[in-house]
C-alpha cells in the first residue's frame, strides 16, 4: 500500500491507499478500510511528447532527378522510390484504378517495410519495376495517369 498526506479542513490525515479495481479503491484512514468510488481512472499522465508530422505523399515532379535515366522527364503521377531498397511487393497492376494516398507497392529499405503510396487518383499506365528487384532513391516505380 502506498502511503499519503492529505488535509481536509485543515486536519491532516495519513491514509493509505490500497487495490484499485475498475473505478473502486480501497482507502485505510486510522486503520478502518473504506471501498471509495473516483469518477476518473487514476492514470498517469504522460510525459512523453507528441509528435504530429502533416503525412504527405512524395510528389515525383519536385524531386530533384538523381538516379532517373537521362533525358526523362518526372511527372506529377509518377510513383517514386523515397530511398534505396528491394521491391518487396506490387499491390497493383498496369491498368487497375488508384486512389491518392493508396497504398501501390511494399519495398524493403533499411530493413523495414515502407509502402509507397499513389501520388494522384489515376490509372496505372506503367509499372517500372518487378518483385525482387532492387532499386535505388528516386528512381519511377510506376506512371500514374488521370
Amino acid at each position: 500500500m502506498r502511503e499519503y498526506k492529505i488535509t481536509i479542513d485543515g486536519t491532516t490525515y495519513s491514509v493509505d491507499i490500497g487495490r484499485i479495481v475498475d473505478d473502486k479503491v480501497d482507502v485505510v484512514l486510522d486503520g478502518k478500510t473504506y471501498q471509495v468510488s473516483v469518477e476518473t481512472p487514476m492514470r498517469k499522465v504522460s510525459k512523453t511528447p507528441v509528435i504530429k508530422r502533416r503525412h504527405e505523399v512524395m510528389n515525383a515532379a519536385k524531386v530533384p532527378d538523381r538516379t532517373s535515366a537521362p533525358g526523362l522527364v518526372l511527372s506529377v503521377g509518377d510513383v517514386i522510390a523515397p530511398l534505396p531498397g528491394v521491391i518487396l511487393k506490387l499491390l497493383v497492376k498496369e491498368g487497375d484504378k488508384v486512389s491518392e494516398g493508396q497504398p501501390v507497392v511494399i519495398m524493403e529499405a533499411m530493413k523495414m517495410e515502407n509502402e509507397i503510396e499513389s501520388p494522384i487518383t489515376g490509372t496505372v499506365q506503367k509499372i517500372a519495376i518487378s518483385e525482387g528487384d532492387t532499386i535505388l532513391e528516386n528512381a519511377i516505380i510506376m506512371k500514374i495517369g488521370s
